[in-house]
């Protein structure tokens, strides 16, 4: 009965891939278009074959996550390989639920996220200027919260869950190394994924992300949580050549994170390893004493690398950067932001309780600065599209997923299970509350993967200690 079972979730996903190359015959005319699908294809039916489903299921949508800068426009609409990515394992996964009778589970964070889906569809429709922009956005922004609840529902017990962590750091070491190698080639004419604008006093690598602060925020967000996996693993005491090999993949990851250039990462690493020093250790007493050296031993490094900072040479593009922390008022990237914060503040004072949906912000403002007009910050996005209404209802989606995270890491005697969910939440908390702040990126789906693993750990996690007590 096994084996006829995997035949047929194979057969499933071959058919699954047929469609989407058949699919992109109609775009013949579209060369990208084609390649970017075939590709998909070809992932699609290689995950599904090899590994099975539902595992599969995960794997495609972290790595269509991580792949954001390939997408295909269709006339007026954009599609990225993660919205169809979102659709074919939705299309998987509830025919499997329906036909074996399964239910689907949820959480209350499930439920604040798609709660917050609603007040983008509401507005869309209703308030923006651009009614079509604005239900067709809400249409893509529906995949974000699906994207969360499918992670959720694919990962059945801890060995998964495991085997999903390991694969999602793995799958950003990886989009890391591409980052640096497309750096290394660009001085030779050969642009792989490489930034160059006026506000950049140096090249900026991308990989395979939308843009370079990108890049860098979750490359951060990744080293974060290799770093409290890699300290659990030492106090564990895992065989060296692991304890070297994540060493190795987080020295690529730190790397990527210098490159990228992006002031907003190197914050949010900072502020997150501290954040793993002080909490790697289950000791309360142990973690207020490394609270209190951190209140008084980071505050004072700052200081001292800022009176520093002034005397080196500007010529190079790291102290350049640097040098940027003691004259925001003056940094054309700062100013530009602040300015448009301003009047999307402004849009929001016009609809305080719903906002004007999502995607106003360039229906109402066109281009600036010979670009489309697009909110940076999380908290301001958040109030200028879905207003007090829709900003609450994510806080709720942020602390119901965290704090039943925190909760339940806690709990956990086994020091790499500890590790590996405190290391997500963790990572999860300085994306989103810090590095967001500065380049909104909760419009794609590589967060919402990274919030599924959480919320995923904590069902695991929590069934685990349920049939233990029942033993």
């Amino acid at each position: 009965m096994r084996a006829k079972g995997v035949n047929q979730q194979r057969w499933l996903w071959a058919a699954v891939a047929l469609g989407l190359l058949a699919g992109g015959l109609v775009l013949l005319t579209q060369v990208h278009a084609l390649l970017a699908l075939a590709a998909l294809a070809a992932l699609v039916l290689l995950a599904g074959l090899l590994m099975g489903w539902p595992f599969s299921g995960v794997v495609v949508l972290i790595l269509a996550a991580l792949i954001t800068r390939y997408r295909i426009d269709i006339g007026p609409v954009t599609v990225r390989p993660e919205h169809v990515a979102a659709v074919a394992v939705a299309g998987i996964g509830f025919l499997q639920a329906g036909l074996e009778r399964r239910p689907l589970r949820t959480t209350p964070a499930i439920w604040f996220a798609a709660a917050w889906w609603a007040v983008n569809l509401l507005s869309g429709a209703w308030l923006n200027p651009d009614r079509a922009l604005g239900l067709q956005n809400a249409a893509r922004i529906a995949l974000l919260p699906l994207t969360f609840f499918l992670v959720y529902n694919l990962i059945p017990d801890e060995i998964q869950w495991r085997r999903a962590v390991i694969f999602f750091l793995a799958a950003g070491v990886v989009e890391a190394a591409f980052g640096i190698f497309a750096r290394a080639v660009y001085p030779f004419g050969i642009n792989l994924g490489v930034q160059v604008a006026w506000n950049f006093t140096e090249p900026v690598p991308y990989g395979t992300f939308e843009e370079g602060n990108l890049f860098g925020s979750h490359s951060a967000s990744w080293a974060i949580l290799l770093l409290m996996i890699t300290l659990a693993g030492m106090r564990a005491g895992e065989p060296r050549r692991r304890q070297a090999l994540r060493w190795a993949g987080l020295g690529v990851l730190l790397l990527a994170v210098l490159l990228s250039m992006s002031r907003a990462a190197w914050i949010m690493f900072v502020v997150g390893a501290t954040a793993v020093v002080i909490f790697e250790r289950p000791s309360a007493w142990s973690q207020v004493n490394r609270f209190l050296l951190a209140a008084i031993a980071l505050p004072l490094l700052l200081f001292i690398i800022l009176a520093v900072t002034p005397y080196l040479p500007p010529t190079l593009p790291f102290v350049n950067r640097l040098q940027s922390f003691l004259n925001l008022e003056y940094d054309p990237t700062f100013s530009a932001r602040l300015s448009d914060w301003a009047l999307a503040l402004g849009d929001w004072r016009e609809h305080p309780f719903i906002g004007w949906g999502p995607g106003s912000f360039f229906a109402i403002h066109g281009y600036l600065r010979a670009r489309p007009a697009w909110i940076s910050n999380l908290t301001v996005r958040l109030l200028q599209e879905t207003g007090v209404m829709g900003m609450v209802m994510f806080a709720g989606f942020f602390i119901t997923l965290l704090a039943p995270g925190v909760k339940v890491a806690r709990q956990q005697r086994d020091r790499m299970r500890r590790g590996r969910l405190l290391g997500l939440v963790i990572s999860y908390a300085m994306l989103v509350g810090l590095a967001y702040q500065s380049t909104d990126g909760i419009w794609l789906t590589a967060s919402w993967v990274h919030a599924g693993l959480i919320a995923a750990g904590v069902y695991v996690l929590r069934r685990e200690q349920r049939l233990k007590i029942k033993d």
